[in-house]
């Protein structure tokens, strides 16, 4: 979830505009910046009424399903979204959320190689995000090769433990000892990873 809501400090507000289906999605893009939820759902709404045309009103309202977590809802408003044109990176990154929470991961999967070929520098959590779905679908050395991307330039505890975990399972306890040492000195205390540090690295 921490990677998704970082993502909203990526949708940020534009100029006014005197158009009806505007206002409502400007006033909707505030009460999202103040996480009412519910309330800028409604606003969008009423701008895609004013103007079913407009891709960033679907996209808006899909990122509003997603943190309300009715996440088929929202791949249908980004979906719709994609139809009608809209294109950045961030709206595969947030349909690929909401297909993995609803167990698609191969969809999920296909959602982040889009948006990571589209913009592979623009959100460095994708490569984190990704890698977690390639080890879930038994791909151990994607999984790392993303994982290492990622901590180029995220000092990320959880990341290293994460990284730790799969390279052990490789059999590379030195490197497996490393990430864990690494994790818990960044401040990681999750009970699993003191476990098998304790277990296992001397």
């Amino acid at each position: 979830m921490k990677q998704v809501l970082a993502l909203i400090l990526l949708f940020v507000l534009v100029s006014c505009a005197s158009q009806k289906d505007l206002k409502y999605l400007e006033q909707g893009k505030t009460e999202m910046s103040n996480q009412r939820f519910e309330q800028a759902l409604e606003l969008f709404t009423k701008s895609i009424n004013q103007n079913p045309a407009r891709a960033e009103a679907y996209f808006a309202r899909g990122l509003s399903y997603n943190m309300m977590q009715n996440y088929e809802t929202a791949v249908t408003d980004f979906s719709m979204a994609e139809k009608l044109g809209y294109s950045e990176a961030k709206l595969y990154s947030l349909r690929s959320f909401a297909y993995s929470m609803t167990g698609k991961n191969e969809l999920a999967l296909k959602d982040l190689n889009i948006a990571i070929k589209t913009d592979p520098d623009s959100y460095a959590g994708n490569y984190y995000n990704r890698a977690m779905l390639y080890n879930t679908l038994r791909k151990p050395d994607s999984a790392v090769a993303d994982l290492n991307k990622y901590l180029e330039v995220a000092q990320d505890p959880n990341a290293f433990f994460q990284r730790g975990k799969i390279v052990l399972t490789k059999g590379d306890l030195k490197s497996a000892c490393e990430d864990f040492k690494k994790a818990v000195s960044l401040g990681n205390t999750d009970a699993e990873l003191l476990k098998i540090s304790e277990a296992i690295c001397k």
